[in-house]
């Protein structure tokens, strides 16, 4: 029995071993495929970068006339309020004409009289001029027809700009716009006493618009008049307008430290004066190396990116710049053209086996 038992297992060891080693031969190649990362992969590209700045502003108007009296009395009519859209010519408010209309009334009596009179001493003139030439009036009846004559044009001269003067007093009593835009302030009511030159309105035009867009001082020295400005408003969404700026006004504000760039463009369309705007100024423009923002990670050296080389990776830290929505710039690190792992890219460490496929396919 002992001498059987000691065949037996001498007889099972080589068969044992033949099959263990069988059935590891295939485990290297399925455990490194295995441990593969199936990524996407994309190629960095190199194309122009704005360097932008963002920035909360309002609407305001190039021209804001104040509208006024130009002559006194008391309003019988407003016919306008905050916010009304006017043209020029449009009756903004009356005031009560009756002492202007009688004043017209009575001017141009006068004048009415003046000219009767001036026609009636016309014809004496005329007539002792031709009876003198028969000796029948002596020169001094006649110069003091001719200087009575002088004396009445002058009168109905007087006469007809007291008349002129009285007439527009009463035009003036129907405040008008002088152009067309929109009530941005309505200074009085029915009823209330004005004198010539008191301020009834103020009137926003919507012809060209000034936007005033505030920022840091930390980029007043980026600004340049003339750079390029990307404009959004609520009131018009959907809508971006590019304007440059017009005018650097380097601290509005002693408290906030901020600047202002200023842009002026004719209204595109229906933006209002005292609407909110977003600005989006392009400090700069370069030529840039760009990727995917999920291609880049944090690691324990910093921000990193993996270049693939084959069906492994390698580990490149990098510098970025802007971000650009779903991209960002690359200052330092990777080359235009440079390979490298896009989606996945999270889940990968320098050397690691990989998976392609390329993004978008």
């Amino acid at each position: 029995m002992r001498l059987t038992f000691i065949r037996w297992r001498g007889c099972a060891l080589p068969v044992l071993a033949a099959v263990l080693w069988g059935c590891s031969s295939d485990k290297p190649a399925d455990a490194t495929e295995a441990r593969r990362v199936s990524i996407t992969a994309g190629i960095a590209a190199q194309r122009p970068v704005e360097v932008i700045e963002e920035s909360v502003g309002f609407i305001d108007t190039r021209t804001s006339p104040l509208v006024a009296a130009e002559v006194a009395g008391r309003l019988v009519e407003v016919k306008v309020d905050v916010g009304q859209a006017v043209t020029a010519g449009q009756v903004l408010a009356r005031i009560e004409a009756v002492d202007y209309q009688n004043e017209l009334r009575s001017a141009s009596a006068e004048a009415s009289r003046l000219v009767a009179l001036v026609d009636n001493q016309r014809r004496v003139v005329e007539r002792y001029r031709s009876l003198g030439q028969d000796r029948f009036v002596s020169e001094t009846a006649l110069d003091e027809a001719e200087s009575q004559l002088t004396a009445l044009t002058e009168q109905l001269a007087n006469a007809r700009a007291r008349r002129d003067m009285a007439a527009r007093g009463v035009s003036k009593t129907a405040v008008l716009a002088p152009v067309d835009g929109v009530i941005q302030q309505r200074l009085v009511s029915k009823g209330t006493y004005v004198n010539s030159g008191d301020a009834l309105f103020q009137i926003a035009t919507r012809a060209t618009l000034r936007v005033h867009l505030p920022l840091p001082e930390t980029v007043l020295g980026r600004l340049r008049a003339g750079q390029t400005v990307y404009l959004t408003t609520p009131t018009a969404p959907g809508q971006t307008v590019t304007g440059t700026v017009t005018e650097l006004r380097p601290v509005v504000s002693t408290g906030s430290r901020a600047g202002e760039a200023i842009v002026e463009l004719p209204n595109p369309g229906d933006w209002s004066p005292g609407a909110s705007v977003v600005g989006r100024v392009v400090l700069e423009r370069r030529d840039s190396v760009v990727v995917p923002a999920v291609s880049v990670v944090l690691r324990p050296a910093g921000q990193v990116a993996y270049v693939v080389d084959g069906d492994t990776v390698r580990q490149v830290k990098v510098q970025i710049g802007e971000r650009l929505g779903s991209e960002v710039e690359i200052v330092s690190g990777l080359t235009a053209g440079d390979r490298i792992a896009v989606d996945g890219a999270a889940y990968l460490s320098d050397g690691a086996a990989v998976n392609v496929r390329e993004q978008g396919s």
